[in-house]
């Protein structure tokens, strides 16, 4: 079975984790050969500071995700990625313009996931994140989105735009949420007494935990399923 690699970022193994799901990382290594793997400064920022620096809050989750890490389920990728994501940040901090100033959607982290998925040629990013998301996959949405948001006119910079689709046009991302539901068509639940109402609490659990995503779309996630 040919290997898929899927590049995390820390939104979502921060909502995997809040949500004991991180052995979904276990799940997919074994039934699927998928290689989950982050960056540096994803590791840095969700594992080695909160363990270094004895941040209670997140200790348990750091911990979590150090034993992924020890167990082969999660890899650190080394890549110099550091100038493309600078490129990558200064092409999306100057796509959209509201009253003729810049628009600052992203910064370092995540045009480094950007870099870093060019650079290793990944099948997949793994983000919950919505902004990095939206300019990823539908750009012209979140335009629309932020026009209603800020209730003004959002201008969009072809040059940047087009700049920046050359680097990122045609990479997939997907979320926590839509993890959990592949892994509930895979049999993740299949020894649970009620594995949809394990597939319903588990959307929740995610939406509450940091994923983006709505109450419609665990209801067409759920209606899907029963279709």
């Amino acid at each position: 079975m040919k290997q898929k690699t899927v590049l995390c970022d820390s939104s979502s193994l921060i909502s995997l984790t809040n949500s004991c799901f991180i052995d979904l990382l276990y799940f997919f290594t074994k039934k699927f050969n998928t290689q989950f793997i982050i960056a540096p400064s994803v590791k840095k920022e969700i594992i080695e500071r909160p363990l270094s620096i004895s941040m209670k809050a997140y200790e348990l989750s750091a911990m979590r995700m150090k034993k992924a890490i020890d167990d082969r389920a999660l890899s650190e990728v080394n890549e110099d990625t550091l100038e493309k994501a600078k490129e990558i940040m200064d092409l999306a901090n100057n796509m959209l313009f509201a009253r003729s100033k810049p628009i600052h959607l992203v910064d370092i982290g995540e045009a480094d996931i950007i870099a870093l998925a060019k650079a290793t040629d990944c099948d997949v990013i793994l983000m919950d994140e919505r902004t990095t998301r939206m300019l990823i996959e539908a750009p012209f949405r979140l335009k629309e989105h932020m026009e209603a948001e800020m209730g003004i006119n959002v201008m969009l910079n072809k040059r940047s735009f087009d700049d920046f689709n050359k680097i990122a046009g045609g990479m997939k991302v997907i979320r926590s949420s839509e993890l959990v539901s592949i892994a509930y068509r895979s049999g993740y639940f299949s020894t649970f007494q009620n594995p949809e109402k394990m597939l319903e609490a588990s959307l929740y659990s995610l939406k509450y935990g940091g994923c983006s995503i709505g109450f419609n779309e665990i209801d067409q996630i759920l209606d899907e399923l029963n279709a």
